[in-house]
């Protein structure tokens, strides 16, 4: 068993503590937080099985803590997160893995020259309706890619740290690559909004890579709750709708068909064919990333949201703050 200490018991850090004392796999050993009100309220929650502080350099070179969560702010985790690996201790990271590419960068090289695994939170990998469409892809049933095009928007809480981009399309930026088979954008644009304080509320990203787009949009302004991705594939498309409870996954063997100059046919036709809604047995994505990191440390594998993967990201991320800026 992985025995974890996490920094951070804020709204999502609650979450992460939750899945890492639910999982079979992983203990958690400690909690760290400055606000002494968080640290009550965990206390209440898990009735005594951790031990709580205020300072994470106590558990540094605790030889009974095996690895860190590091869910806080995005600014200050960078110095934390290399001391952690500097312990020598293995690194669950939640998105963005940093600030900016240089930084990930700098993380990523000193997990990898320490052999430790070092695990970015893109916790839309381990949903099991994205890795049935990365099979799908895989297998040539979808064909070639053709596009992506997803909507993530809430209305709040708006962020301090980072804009709307950095919070949300990271993700999707994460399931591209992923699905694609780490293919990277050689065009990049951006544009966005500022509303109730100095960071973009909202923004549209539209990436070209080789053979297809993707426009993501990214809103802490909306009425509604949208967590929505429709892909379009040369022989099948889908449309993944997280907000649904049960039929979350379409898929349609649609599309087009080649015009044939044997029978005159000049024009494009489209092609129809069923809808399905296949069954897909559900789970909880965090535990599914928390128990791969916890399979990673055990077997000495890299995490395929590793430190590699997260400077990717990043560094797209990077080129679209630049277009927002030139874009403002």
């Amino acid at each position: 068993m992985i025995r974890i200490a996490q920094i951070g018991y804020g709204y999502w850090g609650a979450n992460v503590a939750r899945n890492i004392i639910a999982s079979d796999k992983t203990q958690l050993s400690a909690l760290i937080d400055l606000r002494a009100d968080r640290l009550k309220v965990a206390e209440q929650n898990f009735n005594g099985q951790v031990r709580y502080h205020s300072d994470y350099r106590e558990f540094l070179q605790d030889p009974e803590i095996d690895a860190f969560a590091l869910a806080i702010q995005t600014a200050p985790s960078f110095e934390i997160a290399k001391q952690i690996l500097n312990a020598g201790k293995h690194l669950f990271i939640e998105k963005p893995m940093a600030a900016d590419a240089e930084k990930a960068t700098e993380l990523n090289e000193l997990a990898r020259r320490n052999n430790l695994v070092l695990h970015v939170d893109h916790i839309m990998l381990y949903h099991p309706i994205i890795r049935r469409i990365k099979q799908m892809y895989e297998s040539g049933e979808l064909g070639d890619l053709i596009y992506f095009d997803i909507s993530r928007m809430n209305l709040g809480p708006i962020r301090l740290d980072v804009n709307a981009m950095l919070d949300l399309a990271v993700h999707d930026l994460a399931v591209i690559d992923f699905i694609s088979g780490g293919k990277e954008p050689y065009h990049v644009e951006a544009i966005g909004e500022k509303h109730y304080g100095s960071q973009e509320t909202l923004t549209y990203l539209t990436l070209k890579y080789d053979g297809f787009l993707a426009h993501i949009k990214s809103s802490w302004i909306s009425p509604i709750k949208e967590r929505r991705t429709m892909i379009g594939g040369t022989k099948k498309m889908v449309i993944f709708d997280d907000m649904k409870t049960l039929d979350k996954l379409t898929i349609f063997d649609q599309g087009i068909i080649e015009p044939s100059e044997e029978y005159g046919e000049y024009e494009f036709k489209t092609r129809t064919g069923d809808i399905t809604i296949p069954y897909i047995r559900q789970e909880d994505a965090l535990r599914n990333s928390v128990e791969h990191f916890a399979h990673c440390i055990v077997n000495g594998t890299q995490s395929i949201s590793d430190g590699a993967h997260g400077v990717k990201v990043t560094r797209i991320l990077d080129e679209a703050k630049r277009k927002l800026i030139l874009n403002d």
